[in-house]
């Protein structure tokens, strides 16, 4: 058993971000169909950040707990301790890509409207968007072309809103793989404490 390269970690992180991008969109839309109010919404938030944040903690705890055992069994002489901080920042970068686009979108080509695609793409922002970007009205029947855009009703906070979520990435990298190396999460210690 060796220690996991950089980039392999790395490429697990954006996959456990996709992941949880996934299953937040998917568990907004679940909720949507209660209704969109400030109860369902602030559910909504809860439960998707809980989720991508998790599943964020998850990658970086298994490889902790690794790292724990390969210096139990001598593998390797000490434990790279920032390691995870800087692939939280990579990852919070990668995260941000999307939402860079939209503040870009808003600021300097308004004429284009990627607000739609972004809420699929970035299925941890949904639950954000329905709370904080009001949905474009219409009286019409909802099948007649309109003009009215999404993006036109969004303020440029949302976006810096969802960079400082994804800037909390490197914080719960950096704990989940200190809890992991710590052995802070044994259920066996947890039970008999």
């Amino acid at each position: 058993m060796k220690r996991q390269p950089f980039y392999m970690l790395l490429l697990k992180g954006v996959g456990y971000i996709i992941l949880g991008n996934v299953m937040c969109l998917f568990v907004t839309m679940g909720l949507a169909m209660f209704g969109a109010n400030m109860f369902t919404n602030v559910v909504s938030i809860m439960c998707g950040s809980a989720i991508f944040f998790m599943l964020v903690f998850t990658v970086a705890w298994k490889d902790g707990t690794a790292e724990r055992s390969l210096i139990k069994n001598h593998r390797v002489d000490s434990p790279l301790k920032y390691r995870w901080i800087f692939i939280g920042l990579l990852m919070a970068l990668i995260a941000s890509i999307p939402t860079i686009v939209l503040l870009l979108n808003k600021l300097v080509f308004p004429q284009e409207d990627t607000f739609f695609l972004y809420r699929f793409i970035n299925g941890s922002a949904y639950p954000f968007i329905m709370t904080f970007v009001e949905p474009v009205v219409t009286e019409n029947d909802a099948w007649v072309g309109t003009s009215l855009r999404q993006i036109d009703n969004m303020d440029v906070m949302f976006p810096v809103l969802m960079l400082v979520y994804y800037a909390l990435i490197p914080v719960v990298t950096q704990l989940g793989y200190w809890m992991g190396f710590n052995d802070k999460l044994n259920q066996d210690k947890i039970m008999y404490k």
